[in-house]
């Protein structure tokens, strides 16, 4: 039982590596970020008038997931939960620093959340 669980860690350690190493370097903005930034406690206050909409925010890293595939950002008005795996990448261990995200509002259970198409962090692109 210990060599599967072994077996898993492994795995799962060398596929979040090979998914960070995707990452590209910015040489310039993509002009997905360069898109007008909304404010979270927007999003979070008009929620249904965000829903399906591509949006750009920006704030700092407030918690991670250990692997890199969600995270929640805060921009001094709110929070919000940003989710990447649906996305197919992650990024690599950054809480703190502050973060730029495009991406899509969804509604569920009521909350608004992010699916996040592209992140840029400290002049790194990630997508």
């Amino acid at each position: 039982m210990k060599s599967r669980n072994w077996l898993i860690s492994a795995s799962s350690l060398i596929l979040l590596a090979l998914l960070v190493l995707s990452s590209v370097q910015a040489k310039d903005e993509p002009e997905e970020l360069n898109g007008e930034e909304v404010e979270i406690a927007d999003i979070l206050q008009n929620a249904s008038a965000y829903e399906g909409k591509m949006v750009v925010i920006e704030g700092m890293i407030e918690t991670e997931c250990p692997s890199g595939c969600w995270f929640i950002v805060n921009d001094a008005t709110g929070s919000v939960y940003v989710d990447i795996l649906p996305s197919n990448f992650v990024i690599p261990q950054k809480r703190g620093e502050d973060a730029k995200v495009y991406g899509e509002v969804v509604v569920k259970d009521g909350d608004p959340m992010i699916i996040g198409k592209m992140v840029q962090i400290g002049g790194e692109i990630y997508q």
